[in-house]
């Protein structure tokens, strides 16, 4: 085996076909349809089972895969030590995060870990967190930064924050016609209001009702929205109000300036917020830089209380 051999079969997994593999490789199927065997030749197993579906691994291209990825991964290691040995961090760094996540908090670091790590290239994958721990677990992506209730005991969680849950009202609503934007207040205080609420889906969803039901508050829900920049101009523009983490506020200024928000108290928090990464690859560096930037910057922005 060469990390070109595993580059190519990992492309073919990764693609999930022949034609997605050669395509995304700039080169002919037939050329990689030929190098593959030239691979299972050299292995004396095949590794993939040939079909019209979606390719599938043997059980010889399972462990021909588990070693590729580990080859790739110490081949790309190594390159990154010899450019810190010389004082200059070359590499890539694979993120997965949550699509709101990627809008919020990349552009409040951005500017800082590119001046520090200009020769860094940050790559972004959105999905949903079970997707991006199968992810990392697959040595796919580097690192993840996701709210997670489980945690994979093959994966390491580093907790960035932990989340305040606010309620953000239309300028309009009966309750900020009547309490001073930041104050702290008691959920009932929304009673009669209509709610935007996060589908059933997202990982948010129950914590938000758990609050609400331990306020003994039934919502009546008239929008249900994942997208929590769409939920809070929604709430803006119809006079809604909507429980949300006080961090995504924060990072939408336009939102800031269109809302009023309440703080509920010491229980209104999400599952904390992590760094989560394979538990058999140390970050590099520049991710435990981008750790700490976000860690730095979190803490900044929820200190204001105003």
């Amino acid at each position: 085996m060469n990390t070109r051999h595993a580059r190519l079969i990992l492309a073919i997994v990764r693609e999930g076909s022949f034609t997605a593999a050669a395509k995304a490789l700039s080169i002919t199927q037939p050329t990689l349809s030929q190098t593959v065997r030239q691979i299972e030749a050299q292995l004396g197993e095949p590794i993939f089972v040939r079909g019209r579906t979606a390719v599938s691994l043997t059980p010889a291209g399972a462990l021909y895969v588990e070693a590729a990825r580990r080859m790739v991964q110490a081949e790309t290691q190594l390159g990154e030590a010899l450019s810190l040995l010389h004082g200059h961090a070359v590499g890539t760094l694979r993120i997965g995060m949550m699509r709101h996540r990627s809008e919020e908090l990349l552009p409040q670091v951005l500017a800082d870990f590119l001046a520090a790590y200009p020769d860094v290239q940050l790559v972004v994958h959105e999905n949903d967190m079970h997707a991006l721990e199968q992810l990392l677990l697959r040595g796919e992506l580097d690192m993840a930064l996701s709210v997670c209730e489980k945690q994979h005991p093959r994966l390491e969680y580093r907790q960035i924050a932990s989340e305040e849950i606010v309620l953000a009202a239309g300028k309009r609503t009966a309750i900020a016609s009547r309490i001073p934007s930041g104050s702290t207040i008691g959920l009932r205080e929304a009673l009669g209001e209509r709610f935007v609420m996060p589908g059933g889906a997202s990982p948010n969803r129950r914590c938000m009702e758990d609050l609400l039901l331990s306020c003994a508050v039934r919502p009546k829900v008239c929008l249900t929205c994942d997208n929590v920049g769409a939920a809070m101009r929604a709430c803006a523009a119809a006079d809604l109000v909507m429980l949300c983490p006080f961090i995504s506020l924060l990072c939408d200024s336009a939102a800031m300036g269109k809302l009023s928000h309440y703080h509920l108290g010491t229980d209104a928090y999400l599952p904390p917020f992590y760094m989560v990464y394979p538990a058999a690859q140390p970050p590099a560096p520049y991710a435990e830089a981008l750790y700490t930037y976000l860690s730095n910057r979190f803490r900044a922005m929820t200190a204001y209380r105003a």
